[in-house]
C-alpha cells in the first residue's frame, strides 16, 4: 500500500465539507488524501481546489489507502462496495460511513467478516465547520481505526458517541435537525414580514436572534426552561407568544415530526435488512 492515510469515495456536499476540514485544520496534509468521484468536472473541481491526488477507479483508491470514508448515496453504496471489496482486506483496509440509514452489517456483510466499520452521523452545518455527529462503531471495530474516525469529524464540528441502536433517532434528530431549525426560521421570517418589517430586516433579525440564542444555550450551561423565565417576563409579550405556541400544542408537533422522522430510517434500514 502507498501513503494515503485517507480515501473519500464520493465527494458532494458532505464528502467535500470533511475534506474541507481535514486540510484545513491540518489533521492530514494533501499528499495524505486520495479520492475518486464519478463525476468528472466534481473531480477536476475538487483537484483544482484542494490539490489532491483523484483516484482512476475505487479499487486503486482501496489498494492504495488505509481509511476510507464512505459518502456517497444510499441508493448507490452496494455497487460502490462491490467495488470496493474487490482489493479490500479487513487486515489493512478501514471503513467509515457517513451514508444515511446504513447500519454497519451491512457493509459487513458484503465486505465480509472482521471487516471494520465506523458509522457517523454528520449534519448540514458539518459544510461551515460547526457540525455536531453522531459515532457508533460495528461488530469488527478496531480502536485505531474509531480513534482516526474520530479525529476526521472533529475537524467539521463536534460528536458524540452512541450505541448503534441509537443511530435512527440521531438521524431524526440531529440529522435532519437543521431542516426544522430553518424551517422555523423561514415562518418567523414570514411572520416579521408580515408585521410590517422589510424582507431583508426580518431576515437579520431572525437569523443573528437564532445564532445568538444557540450561544447563550451552549455557553450559559443553563437548561433551556430556565433560559425561557428569563426573557419571558410575566405578562409580557414573550409569554403571550409562548402560551399562544403551548395552546397550539407545538410540542407535541415536533415529538411527533421527530417520531415520523425516526420511523421513516427504519423503513429505510428495513430495506436493507430483506437484502441480507
Amino acid at each position: 500500500m502507498e501513503g494515503y492515510e485517507l480515501g473519500i469515495i464520493g465527494c458532494g456536499n458532505m464528502g467535500e465539507a470533511i475534506l474541507r476540514g481535514t486540510l484545513g485544520g491540518c489533521f492530514l496534509k494533501e499528499n495524505r488524501v486520495i479520492f475518486y468521484d464519478k463525476n468528472s468536472s466534481r473531480k477536476k473541481y475538487i483537484v483544482d481546489n484542494y490539490k489532491v491526488t483523484a483516484a482512476d477507479d475505487i479499487p486503486g483508491l482501496v489498494r492504495q489507502t488505509k481509511n476510507i470514508l464512505m459518502a456517497v448515496k444510499p441508493q448507490d453504496l452496494k455497487s460502490v462496495l462491490e467495488e470496493v471489496k474487490i482489493n479490500f482486506n479487513y487486515k489493512k483496509n478501514s471503513i467509515i460511513s457517513i451514508v444515511a440509514g446504513i447500519p454497519t452489517f451491512y457493509i459487513e456483510k458484503i465486505l465480509g467478516p472482521h471487516s471494520s466499520v465506523v458509522r457517523i452521523m454528520p449534519n448540514a452545518p458539518a459544510l461551515y465547520g460547526t457540525g455536531i455527529a453522531a459515532v457508533s462503531n460495528g461488530k469488527f471495530t478496531k480502536n485505531k481505526d474509531l480513534l482516526f474516525a474520530k479525529k476526521l469529524i472533529k475537524s467539521v464540528g463536534n460528536y458524540v458517541l452512541v450505541d448503534e441502536k441509537d443511530q435512527n433517532a440521531v438521524t431524526a434528530l440531529s440529522g435532519s435537525g437543521p431542516a426544522y431549525f430553518f424551517l422555523f426560521c423561514k415562518y418567523l421570517i414570514e411572520a416579521g414580514i408580515e408585521n410590517g418589517l422589510e424582507p431583508e430586516t426580518s431576515r437579520k433579525l431572525v437569523i443573528d436572534t437564532m445564532i445568538g440564542a444557540g450561544i447563550t444555550l451552549r455557553k450559559s450551561g443553563n437548561e433551556p426552561d430556565s433560559l425561557i423565565k428569563k426573557v419571558a417576563s410575566p405578562g409580557g409579550t414573550t409569554e403571550m407568544a409562548l402560551k399562544k405556541f403551548e395552546s397550539e400544542r407545538m410540542g407535541e408537533i415536533i415529538k411527533k415530526a421527530v417520531e415520523s422522522a425516526k420511523k421513516r430510517a427504519y423503513e429505510l434500514q428495513g430495506f436493507l435488512d430483506r437484502d441480507r
